[in-house]
């Protein structure tokens, strides 16, 4: 009984042990962080744009509605 919970206790510390190196590695990996920041970044300078531009768009956008408005009266 003893050499089982002795096998029993080395395999959990073995697998444990394991287990800390892979989170160990997965945080220094910075492969997936970099990707991140620049999606990041996209997404503040495309809302940048868009508080910028918001009247331009907010025209456009009421152009395109009335022109299809009236292409609908026509047919």
């Amino acid at each position: 009984m003893k050499n089982l919970m002795a096998n029993v206790t080395a395999k959990a510390t073995m697998k444990m042990m394991a287990a800390k190196a892979r989170v160990k590695e997965m945080l220094r990996d910075e492969r997936g962080e970099v990707n991140l920041i620049a999606i990041l970044l996209i997404i503040v300078v495309v809302v940048g744009l868009v508080i910028i531009f918001r009247d331009n768009i907010e025209d456009l956008i009421d152009s395109i509605f009335n022109n299809i408005n009236e292409g609908i009266e026509e047919v």
